[in-house]
């Protein structure tokens, strides 16, 4: 019984420590795609294939995540009250763990149809940027060490503006 307070406890404190709302969920409006339709070589009939997969991924999600958000509002309340009860916090954790894994096999779902839209070459090459992308936390510590020269257009020294506070990857404006 202890133990599973403990895991129930040990979950809860991993909730909590997310930004209030939980993990971000970017609004679909317009992402720029410049950057990466360059590197991939993907054509506008791509893009807007790709935009579309991923508005109905998130239309196919929003059910799930309507459920989600008064859990984690739950979950707040109790963090913020001094008479938290710990059964109660078990059970909200558990719920939103159950949602989160009915949330992942329609994101992997689509996910798998984004990828079917790229040709062989624009796989391999997102193949090397998903390798590019693990390497971002050393990347960011790095800049943030002034080992490396931010890109140009950041905001000086290590990604650090006027004010000493990030800006965006690589000091970049946000």
């Amino acid at each position: 019984m202890t133990f599973r307070f403990i895991g129930i406890a040990l979950a809860a404190s991993a909730l909590f420590a997310q930004a209030p709302g939980g993990p971000r969920v970017h609004r679909m409006a317009a992402p720029k795609t410049t950057e990466v339709q360059s590197y991939l070589n993907l054509t506008d009939a791509q893009i807007s294939t790709l935009q579309q997969l991923r508005q109905s991924e998130m239309a196919a999600l929003q059910p799930i995540f309507q459920q989600i958000g008064p859990l984690r509002e739950s979950m707040r309340t109790q963090e913020h009250s001094s008479s938290a009860d710990a059964t109660a916090v078990g059970k909200l954790v558990l719920s939103i763990q159950s949602l989160e894994q009915q949330a992942a096999p329609i994101r992997s779902s689509f996910q798998q149809q984004s990828l079917a839209v790229l040709t062989a070459d624009q796989k391999t090459k997102l193949a090397a940027l998903e390798s590019a992308a693990a390497l971002l936390p050393a990347i960011h510590e790095a800049a943030a060490l002034n080992l490396l020269t931010p890109p140009k257009g950041s905001a000086g020294p290590g990604g650090f503006g006027a004010e000493g506070m990030p800006h965006g990857r690589f000091g970049g404006p946000r």
